[in-house]
């Protein structure tokens, strides 16, 4: 009996073993923080404070424009976050904001706590069935001596095409788009809707790389699986990928097998992607393609901790917003205007060791266990202009600005 539970047993604890390393490991270490120690806001050399204004809430993505001064946030309605959010299968359509906005805020022009800002409209913007929506999470911008072209993701729902009347999208899913305006010139009020990605491959984006005014690379963060079981088991498979797309030639799979890609950037420098991950952690590196705009793996730099969006500063330095707390920041989905969820920030940069050989280094910028300033943060946007770090959170009812002390 002995020996034959013993036979049984052996492979079991292979089995498990393995599960453990591939699996379980991450979930608890890297995506739930297990043994982790956040640190107080206190122990980082920073002046922080919120700015609260009803129309800078929710603001799941920035981008900064180096050449115009201006910091461009993609905000919402806190509360209507957590009924419709199909990046985290939040699928209650008629739930739904109906006012999401693209801010532009003068970050040369302080007034008061905050600085000077405008809501970007978009009159020529169909929208859905005729209303103008947008529904905004990741997007990006390109300065140009022309002005400013943005691609943004829009997390428009399913409708039925003679009616127009809301599938059931807990069943069928978003029907999600990537849009591109100009914003000509850059101080404009108005920016002019040019283009609608629309594309298979287009299932679950998250964040787009600009390649110029008429491609791009697009994160899908659960792949092909817009609902059901295999997007809730994709985090942890690894069905997310990256997709590249044109005007001439649609979408493409270009890296697969990814655990909840989410808000990756391009280096105009080199041209390499880079792309994070919420569920293991860590950044896959990419360098394009030439002649044919693929994918080849470089390396993956391991990070401990879900990463939701990088930045890129004019110095080359990649700033991360880090899930410090996945499960607060879940709970905080669920209570916005309540929950206080921890954040951290930190900041990647390539060194050189003293053999010559260049090497990734990355450190804490900030963290805030309790919660108390830093707004569940999922983006931050470091200006080298002035060493301040601004902070948006997904479901946050709030913005905040880190000076040095």
């Amino acid at each position: 009996m002995a020996g034959g539970l013993l036979k049984v047993g052996v492979p079991l604890i292979v089995v498990a073993a393995v599960l453990y390393q591939v699996v379980l490991k991450d979930a608890l270490f890297v995506t739930l923080g297990v043994g982790g120690t956040l640190q107080p806001i206190s122990d980082f050399p920073y002046q922080c404070r919120q700015i609260r204004d009803p129309i800078l809430q929710a603001c799941e993505d920035m981008w900064l424009s180096e050449t115009s001064r201006q910091l461009f946030l993609a905000c919402s309605d806190p509360l209507a976050r957590k009924q419709w959010l199909p990046n985290v299968g939040r699928l209650n359509a008629s739930g739904r904001a109906l006012d999401d906005a693209i801010i532009a805020m003068e970050i040369d022009k302080p007034k008061g706590e905050s600085y000077e800002y405008r809501i970007v409209q978009t009159n020529n913007f169909h929208g859905v069935n005729g209303d103008g929506s947008l529904h905004l999470v990741g997007f990006t911008g390109v300065d140009s001596s022309a002005g400013i072209n943005f691609f943004v993701v829009n997390n428009r729902p399913s409708v039925h095409p003679i009616t127009g009347e809301l599938l059931d999208n807990a069943e069928v899913g978003a029907n999600s788009t990537v849009e591109r305006f100009v914003l000509a010139p850059p101080d404009a009020t108005e920016m002019k809707h040019l283009q609608t990605f629309a594309h298979g491959n287009l299932a679950t984006p998250n964040r787009v790389a600009a390649m110029g005014k008429n491609a791009f690379y697009v994160t899908n963060d659960h792949g092909p699986h817009k609902t059901g079981r295999s997007h809730q088991l994709s985090p942890v498979v690894g069905t997310g990928d990256v997709s590249y797309c044109t005007t001439a030639r649609g979408c493409r799979t270009v890296a697969d097998g990814l655990t909840f890609p989410n808000g990756l950037i391009r280096d105009p420098k080199n041209g390499y992607i880079y792309v994070p991950s919420s569920g293991k952690g860590g950044i896959h590196v990419y360098k394009t393609k030439r002649m044919d705009p693929g994918l080849d793996f470089v390396e993956h730099i391991p990070i401990p901790y879900p990463i939701d969006n990088l930045s890129q500063d004019s110095e080359g330095d990649i700033y991360i917003a880090a899930l410090s707390d996945l499960t607060a920041m879940m709970e905080a989905m669920e209570d916005p205007l309540n929950k206080n969820p921890p954040s951290t920030v930190l900041r990647l940069r390539q060194t050189e060791s003293e053999s010559g050989e260049k090497q990734w280094k990355w450190e804490k910028v900030l963290e805030d266990a309790k919660g108390e300033v830093l707004p569940g943060t999922t983006t931050a946007v470091h200006d080298a202009k002035t060493g301040r770090i601004f902070l948006s959170g997904v479901a946050s009812p709030f913005i905040t600005v880190c000076e040095k002390k």
